[in-house]
């Protein structure tokens, strides 16, 4: 019973994230507005989602499963060739994103290939 209201609680989150996403994809400006973010305090909402990513990956490691291993890294790997991807056609510097996307599709394909 406990592990289906969890589940159930996962599909809430990755609903409620999916249409987050929608929402900045579709109105960046009104969507950052009607998430309560600010586009100046951006930098330290970075900093909060780069601690809770380091999080991420810590427990997928300690955890050792390569289900889990493989969902968090193809996840990092979207998020690398995204930034990438927004950098790249801007004109920014894009590399090191494009690399960190690399490498974690890498993992998570070796991960996929251990689940086997």
């Amino acid at each position: 019973m406990l592990q289906g209201l969890v589940q159930i609680i996962g599909w809430v989150a990755a609903i409620g994230l999916g249409l987050v996403t929608l929402l900045l994809a579709t109105n960046r400006k009104s969507g950052l507005r009607m998430i309560g973010h600010r586009v100046e305090m951006l930098p330290q909402a970075m900093l909060v989602r780069y601690g809770g990513m380091t999080l991420l990956a810590a427990i997928a490691a300690w955890l050792g499963l390569p289900t889990v291993l493989f969902a968090i890294l193809l996840a990092f790997a979207v998020i690398g060739f995204g930034d990438a991807y927004i950098y790249r056609r801007v004109g920014h510097p894009f590399r090191l994103h494009l690399f960190a996307g690399g490498i974690a599709l890498v993992g998570a394909l070796l991960a996929l290939i251990v689940k086997s």
